[in-house]
């Protein structure tokens, strides 16, 4: 709070001694005689309702009553609740994990369980996971400390597991909400709550005051929220992950999902005390005949059928082991190839099992996809099996390693430095010159015009490309939803002020003889600038209802600087043109017979066209490029070109959704499992699935 007063006071004196500045040389020109009394009003004005505006909006924001921090976070935690529901209950529907529909997945509990953890006195040895995730539920409710761990394969369920969970605790709520948290993404360097505090702020809105939401998700964490971490095996460090999580979540409730192998290998009986580990187990080879027999009745399956039941212990019994599997095989009715069914032959040896188990999970893994993209749509845009696959296969290397997740204004890092450099440069080059020189060449100086826009090209490009990017905005231009910038922050709004200032003051100082309209000119580009920086603001990833809503919204936010610029600008430039006689430079500016021929009334109307353009051309430019959307359009570009991806990119990934070979997470996408993400990025598997993934004479139907 200390830092953002200070930020507070900060902001207000640069703004106040920029307001001093401008009365002094106001005073200045009236007592030299070259600014007259109308012209003091009309350049005054202006700045000191800019000020005046900005100051009161910061100080505004940080005086609004809120009632206790106690008070907000009691209300904030069924409302928590309620967000939790609707996000993951969307999840489990495209999960297919309704309640009369799941499968009957069984769980065994680790050896030695019981004298770890009460849980396990209230569990058998062995059960099924409605009984796990009620039974863990009803003792979070009544008060008692509950400790899970999940362990299984890859495709055993685990993040079903969580998924179940936390709807079960989350509804109805109670005084614990849980929260799925990716423990892959946590550096343990970090403390775990500072941490899952931050990821809460990310995923959760608790109050438009950016400080006091970080104060009310900290005491969420602290005291109501209930961890589900998922992914310790995606860990780079998972040893310390587990000590960290055992220390930081010392007494307190908890689910963590973690694949067998990488679990067995930590010696978490040394760190997790009370804790109840349990094992998913494997679906047996009667337990995948009666799912395929319940989803697909008939002959389609038969063959299937039968070499699940000739070698129940093979490697197609083997894949199918895993309820994602299975439920690929069912969604695409059993469709293998007959000599994948019968691969390794009767007495085959170990490689020979591996190699088959091997073919037969990549061969379910890209029918999936094939027969994803067979399947018509209407109105859909048409793309080709081979076309989805390598447009699939580049997202899924491009994917975030932490969080698994897909997200479109982080695509622009497979795309070269120098492309948006040379593209941002080129673009400016282009949007400011042409203004410029239309400008200049009013007064006979059109080549003037041209080395000044291109010189403020290249400065704006190069602050802007520079400087990290921004993740998607929004434009917030009510007075009652802005707040104090961070240190981050207003850099940035201090840099557009800048560079907004510098290329106005530097036009007027070629044009105008005066100081005082240098002064005047800059200080009111900077501050216009500044402002249509400060007035967006980071848009909630979690809280947008669709990735396309982000990219809308952070395109609004530009055309908003664009608007900005073009009506300050305007202002301007009607008092800038309307001093253009008294002011010019001369006698350089004497050989311009048109100043004097024309009407004070119409060189202002032209000054304020001048003004709107320019403002308009270099705001937006500058706003296009620091935005993600900015970004995003050049690397769409760049990666259609290069055949990477198809040119409408949001609209294929929005396809790839309703395929359900992505799946949406609010403002990201993911793949729709873990293993189907891997088959895509490892071009090898993928190429070798591609073979013969037809329903053709060979399959099994």
């Amino acid at each position: 709070m200390r830092t953002r007063r200070v930020l507070r006071v900060a902001l207000a004196s640069v703004l106040g001694a920029v307001l001093v500045a401008t009365v002094v040389v106001a005073v200045q020109g009236l007592r030299s005689g070259d600014l007259k009394p109308l012209d003091l009003w009309a350049s005054l004005i202006p700045v000191v309702l800019a000020v005046a505006a900005i100051v009161t909006t910061v100080l505004y924001s940080g005086l609004r009553p809120s009632g206790t921090l106690d008070e907000a976070v009691a209300a904030q935690v069924p409302a928590l609740a309620r967000s939790v529901v609707k996000a993951w209950a969307a999840e489990s529907r495209s999960r297919g994990l309704f309640e009369d529909r799941r499968m009957a997945v069984r769980w065994r509990r680790r050896a030695g369980a019981e004298r770890f953890s009460r849980l396990a006195g209230e569990l058998p040895e062995e059960g099924v996971l409605n009984q796990l995730t009620g039974t863990f539920a009803r003792r979070v409710r009544a008060g008692g400390l509950s400790r899970l761990v999940v362990t299984g394969n890859p495709g055993a369920g685990k993040t079903t597991v969580c998924v179940l969970t936390t709807l079960e605790l989350a509804e109805p709520a109670g005084h614990l909400v849980p929260v799925i948290f990716q423990v892959s993404s946590w550096d343990p360097a970090r403390p775990l709550m500072e941490w899952m505090t931050d990821e809460l702020t990310a995923i959760y809105t608790a109050s438009t005051d950016k400080a006091r939401n970080r104060l009310i998700c900290a005491e969420l964490v602290r005291h109501h929220v209930l961890p589900v971490l998922d992914g310790l095996d995606q860990a780079a460090d998972r040893a310390a992950v587990l000590r960290g999580v055992a220390a930081g979540l010392e007494g307190r409730s908890f689910v963590l999902a973690c694949r067998t192998e990488e679990f067995d290998e930590l010696d978490a009986d040394g760190m997790l005390r009370e804790t109840l580990v349990v094992r998913l187990q494997p679906l047996r080879a009667d337990e995948a005949r009666g799912v395929l027999e319940t989803a697909r009745p008939g002959p389609v399956l038969e063959p299937l059928l039968a070499a699940l039941e000739e070698r129940p212990d093979g490697p197609l019994a083997r894949v199918l082991e895993t309820p994602f599997m299975l439920s690929l095989a069912v969604s695409l009715d059993g469709s293998l190839p007959r000599e994948i069914l019968s691969a390794g032959g009767p007495e085959p040896d170990a490689s020979a099992e591996a190699e088959a188990e091997e073919r037969i999970g990549q061969r379910l893994l890209g029918a999936f996809i094939t027969q994803a993209y067979l399947r018509p749509r209407d109105k859909a845009p048409h793309y080709s099996v081979e076309d989805a696959r390598r447009h699939l296969a580049f997202l899924a290397r491009n994917v975030d390693p932490g969080t698994g997740r897909l997200a479109w204004w982080q695509l622009h890092r497979a795309v070269p430095q120098w492309v948006h450099l040379t593209l941002a440069v080129v673009n400016a080059a282009i949007g400011c010159s042409i203004p410029a020189v239309a400008l200049f060449a009013l007064f006979g100086r059109p080549l003037l015009g041209l080395w000044i826009g291109l010189g403020a090209a290249l400065v704006g490009a190069l602050v802007v490309e520079l400087v990290p990017g921004d993740d998607p905005r929004r434009a917030k231009p009510r007075l009652r939803s802005v707040r104090p910038p961070s240190s981050h922050a207003l850099q940035r709004v201090l840099g557009f002020g800048v560079v907004g200032g510098a290329a106005c003051a530097v036009i007027v100082a070629f044009l105008y003889e005066r100081p005082q309209y240098v002064v005047i000119g800059g200080v009111l580009s900077g501050i216009t600038f500044a402002a249509a920086r400060y007035f967006s603001e980071p848009s909630d990833l979690m809280e947008a209802i669709t990735p396309t809503t982000l990219l809308r919204s952070d395109r609004s936010t530009v055309l908003y600087a664009w608007l900005a610029g073009g009506v300050a600008g305007a202002l301007t430039g009607a008092y800038l043109g309307g001093s253009i006689k008294a002011g010019r430079r001369t006698p350089q500016l004497d050989d311009v017979t048109l100043i004097d021929k024309l009407p004070t009334a119409v060189e202002a109307l032209m000054g304020a066209a001048g003004g709107a353009l320019l403002s308009a051309t270099g705001l937006g430019l500058m706003a296009l490029g620091s935005s993600s959307w900015g970004r995003f359009v050049a690397t769409r570009g760049w990666l259609a070109v290069r055949g990477h991806t198809p040119r409408r990119l949001m609209a294929f990934m929005e396809d790839a959704q309703r395929r359900e070979v992505l799946r949406q997470m609010n403002g990201h996408y993911e793949f729709r499992h873990q293993l189907l993400q891997r088959h895509l990025a490892e071009p090898a598997r993928a190429v070798a699935s591609t073979a013969d993934t037809n329903t053709g004479p060979d399959s099994t139907q």
